[in-house]
């Protein structure tokens, strides 16, 4: 039982880790591969709930669908060994991913939201999380007419413990009521939400940006700066950097009322957007074309870029035009992806608004 101690450590020296840190999926990684070296499926199994659970807070998530794969051959084979409700909840993750992902085609989603349909029906679940799944890419695609369809059929299933918590679904639908053009109706829905009755890893961060983001478009500035300064005030405690998309709306904000304080957040979140999937990547970049585009073409930015940007050069010398130029064709690239896959023109639509 050697392998026992060696896992044990490896994961001691993950917790050790900070929460977010990429290191921690080393450690994971190794432990993974002693479990099945020794043919020790209850504990592979746990060590890769632990190790999705560990990529959930990063913007890279490339083990996410295989693991995930892993676990579900693991539960059918032995779904006596195994909590049925936590792979379940994971499940949900994965149709986030796949979504994110323009290479799965309509056909292949659709095939894996039917299994998650039968899976928590056959659990004794309701559709609440089935149809939430599917609000969230509308909302995503920014389908208002879908959205209504999707919300009511949502509200129409009672809660359970496969539904997002309240903070999460209230936020939903904020942010349903933001894309049909209804601030002033958004910021009242989202009041529970400022006076924090209910919160979790994400939220209200994530609505702060959004009604910061659309504060400043549609002309409520003190709202927008009052949601501004909120959300900074939580950036401060958090290193999740799955969050490309909220940070890219403040981002959009601040060039429109700090160029110089929007500046230091782009040096500072841009790297994000490097290992980011393509949903997140297609978001960042439509968030720094509309903010690049407040600003002189030909001006100088001033920001180092990370050697990992296609845009890099040593002397760190980048014009707004060329920045603006290469988001701009990067989001154009990945709304004709998504839009390929969908069989539509809703990303495209996102840009050219």
């Amino acid at each position: 039982m050697r392998y026992t101690l060696q896992i044990q450590k490896l994961l001691n020296l993950a917790e050790e880790l900070p929460p977010h840190s990429k290191d921690r999926i080393k450690h994971y990684l190794q432990a993974i591969r002693l479990a099945d070296q020794n043919d020790d499926v209850e504990w592979a199994f746990e060590l890769r709930i632990d190790l999705l659970d560990a990529e959930w807070g990063l913007a890279d998530r490339q083990h996410f669908i295989p693991t995930f794969t892993w676990l579900l051959d693991a539960y059918d084979h032995n779904p006596d060994l195994f909590d049925a409700e936590e792979l379940l909840w994971k499940y949900k993750w994965i149709i986030d991913e796949v979504y994110s992902n323009p290479d799965v085609s309509l056909e292949q989603t659709e095939q894996i939201l039917a299994d998650f349909k039968r899976r928590i029906e056959a659990e004794g679940y309701g559709l609440r999380a089935y149809y939430t799944k599917q609000l969230h890419e509308a909302l995503d695609q920014k389908d208002v007419e879908r959205t209504r369809y999707y919300l009511d059929l949502v509200n129409s299933v009672p809660r359970d413990n496969l539904s997002d918590c309240q903070a999460c679904e209230m936020d939903t639908e904020v942010l349903a009521l933001l894309n049909a053009g209804d601030f002033r109706a958004a910021y009242d829905k989202a009041q529970p939400l400022l006076a924090k009755q209910y919160s979790c890893a994400h939220v209200p961060l994530v609505t702060h940006c959004s009604l910061a983001y659309y504060g400043i478009k549609y002309g409520a500035k003190e709202i927008a700066l009052e949601q501004f300064k909120l959300a900074e005030e939580s950036l401060v405690s958090i290193s999740d950097t799955s969050l490309v998309r909220p940070t890219g709306q403040l981002i959009t904000y601040l060039f429109h009322v700090d160029e110089s304080l929007a500046w230091q957040y782009v040096e500072k979140y841009l790297p994000w957007s490097l290992e980011s999937d393509r949903n997140r990547t297609f978001f960042f970049a439509k968030y720094m074309t509309e903010g690049l585009k407040q600003l002189s073409s030909d001006q100088t930015a001033p920001i180092e870029l990370p050697v990992e940007h296609p845009l890099y050069n040593e002397k760190q010398h980048y014009l707004v035009n060329d920045l603006l130029q290469y988001y701009y064709q990067q989001a154009s690239d990945l709304a004709e992806q998504f839009d390929s896959r969908n069989r539509n023109k809703n990303f495209a639509k996102q840009l050219t608004e």
